[in-house]
């Protein structure tokens, strides 16, 4: 399929769903509309072609309207409580946690929201904030319109001062309600997809952003006004975790170690990240490369034919500083870095190589403080670095401990989101400069595929959808049974 052919699908889709949602918010099918305005975002997320849609903007303040009728003021909300919104539901993945620990450090009393299949399945958050005053609430994603319902009424219930928006790019439902209680509620959003569309691009009063490249493509391209964004840098939380072994026989080895989702190892014409590992792979016959994470393995399969028993990939795991602490170095995917496993392995003292992309883009910056330091323009002097470190164990070490002292700790960044939640502001400089992400948002388009389709509209939490795109859920129920097709 042409890039130009997915262009035209993914506009020809989106503008069905807007169609949709636009009717079925005439008809008061608020249900109906919402699912229509989720799988529209997550399209647009996976396209990325740009940053904010004002009709699915104008569909959610819509139902928001009909849906929400706040029944306290701005006077009556308790200072003292914080409502903390997680579409995600992760344990330890992503930041909800280190959110969740300072605010617990912090002493406010949190009402904690998430999905309901994450209940009983998040141990480590539960540890990690067994401290603090923390009231869990579980709403289901199966009736978008209840999802509305439910979570308006938590914000009744405890009458939040201030709200923390943590979202996936797509969360219609909990976009509608933090719209509502605009001007009532002081609302926070976490910016974790800053390189990305995401709806809701005022459903919030101020910003928090892990770098300043979010804040410039913010600003810039999504509208928000620069004295509503906040830089909050984060760091990588773990507990400590029984190491669960190695798929190999680690004497006499070097690792090589890199995870996230496969996808981001995809999508490079030049296939680097690959080439990368095929020089080490041959250069140095003791070393084993070791992934952890889920999808398209296929380039990881032909390593493992031409280095059998040098090449494993495993899924993704709670001990994964345990699984950092063994490797050698840290190979950073590419094209798309992964930012929270690059603090990963700075925290565990490994340098996470990372290849820099062509032109002046800055979607991959500010990681880390020092992170010019693990950047390479090109394969051969990153495969010599590699090289350096795999054989110069003091040059390694001298590295490692650089690397870790970039790291903001824990009780910084609850001091720093104190002065964000009070204050609006932190000790870090907000500074924007403009920003073309034009060739970055390239890459989004070569890796799309039509299967985002089927994945996102033919779900069993978008059944109202089924009569407007039959074909969608027939074939994906056929590739499911026949083509044994798994879609994330």
């Amino acid at each position: 399929m042409t890039e130009e052919d997915k262009i035209r699908n993914v506009e020809g889709v989106v503008g069905k769903l807007k169609r949709i949602a636009s009717s079925s918010v005439d008809k008061g099918n608020y249900r109906k509309a919402l699912d229509a305005v989720t799988a529209a975002s997550f399209i647009l997320e996976e396209y990325n072609q740009y940053y904010v849609d004002e009709e699915l903007e104008g569909y959610v303040k819509d139902i928001a309207r009909k849906l929400v009728v706040p029944a306290y003021g701005q006077q009556e909300g308790d200072p003292s409580t914080i409502l903390f919104y997680d579409s995600f539901g992760f344990d330890v993945r992503a930041l909800a946690l280190v959110y969740m620990h300072a605010l617990a450090d912090l002493g406010y009393r949190v009402i904690y929201i998430t999905k309901v299949e994450s209940k009983d399945n998040q141990p480590e958050l539960h540890e990690a904030v067994k401290h603090g005053n923390v009231i869990w609430n579980y709403v289901s994603y199966e009736d978008r319109e209840q999802e509305v319902k439910d979570i308006a009424s938590l914000f009744e219930r405890y009458q939040p001062a201030k709200a923390i928006l943590y979202s996936t790019p797509d969360d219609a439902a909990a976009m509608a309600v933090f719209y509502a209680y605009q001007g009532i509620v002081e609302r926070f959003k976490i910016n974790l997809t800053d390189h990305a569309f995401w709806l809701g691009h005022d459903a919030f009063d101020y910003n928090l952003e892990f770098r300043n490249y979010g804040a410039c493509v913010s600003v810039k391209y999504r509208g928000v006004p620069e004295d509503r964004e906040i830089i909050m840098p984060f760091y990588p939380y773990h507990r400590d975790q029984e190491f669960q072994g190695l798929p190999f026989d680690p004497k006499g080895k070097k690792i090589v170690f890199s995870g996230g989702s496969v996808y981001k190892t995809l999508g490079d014409p030049q296939n680097r990240y690959y080439v990368i590992l095929d020089k080490l792979l041959t250069k140095h016959e003791d070393l084993v490369f070791l992934y952890a994470g889920t999808g398209d393995d296929s380039e990881i399969r032909k390593l493992q034919d031409k280095f059998p028993g040098r090449v494993y990939r495993i899924d993704e795991r709670k001990d994964l500083f345990e699984l950092m602490q063994t490797c050698t170095f840290y190979l950073n995917t590419f094209p798309f870095i992964g930012g929270l496993m690059m603090q990963f392995a700075a925290d565990a003292k490994k340098v996470p190589l990372t290849l820099r992309k062509e032109g002046a883009s800055d979607e991959n910056k500010e990681i880390l403080l020092s992170q010019d330091s693990v950047e390479y323009d090109d394969v051969d002097s990153l495969v010599a670095e590699a090289s350096r470190l795999l054989t110069d164990e003091e040059y390694r070490m001298k590295r490692g401990e650089e690397l870790k002292a970039d790291l903001i700790s824990p009780s910084d960044f609850a001091k720093e989101l104190g002065s964000a939640l009070e204050n609006h502001r932190t000790s870090y400089e907000v500074k924007i400069k403009d920003t073309d992400t034009t060739e970055f948002r390239k890459q989004y388009i070569i890796r799309f595929s039509d299967k985002t389709f089927r994945q996102v509209i033919a779900s069993g939490n978008k059944k109202t959808l089924i009569l407007d795109f039959p074909g969608l859920f027939l074939k994906k129920v056929y590739n499911k049974v026949v083509k044994k097709e798994k879609l994330n």
